[in-house]
């Protein structure tokens, strides 16, 4: 072992300590929250960049390996919420479209709209 590696296994240790805490909320309290409320996927972003930056900074390679879990989760959870918004809008859109054809028949008949 290298002098200058001992303030980097330093550093890692801590990392490692600091992620106790951090993990048990993630597994007693967000785990019991729906995957898609933003809370947990802010608090899985939070955890995610944390890792990152631990295997950036401190060659952790599990910081690397949860944090690339963790991003494979939350992306599948982001890519079903998108498409069920773009499945809503898209819902949406026709049926705005029906109301305006249907108004613009009434209207082309000569009756006034119903209130």
């Amino acid at each position: 072992m290298r002098l200058d590696s001992v303030p980097v296994a330093l550093a890692r240790l801590n990392y490692r300590l600091l992620r106790i805490p951090l993990q048990v909320i993630e597994d007693r309290g967000m785990s019991r929250i729906d995957e898609r409320a933003p809370a947990r996927l802010a608090f899985e972003h939070f955890l995610i960049d944390c890792d990152r930056a631990a295997a950036h900074l401190l060659g952790d390679e599990n910081a690397a390996a949860r944090a690339a879990d963790l991003r494979r989760h939350t992306t599948t959870v982001r890519f079903t919420i998108a498409h069920q918004q773009e499945r809503i809008y898209r819902e949406r859109l026709m049926a705005l479209a029906q109301q305006r054809a249907r108004f613009n028949e009434r209207r082309r008949r000569g009756g006034a709209p119903r209130s």
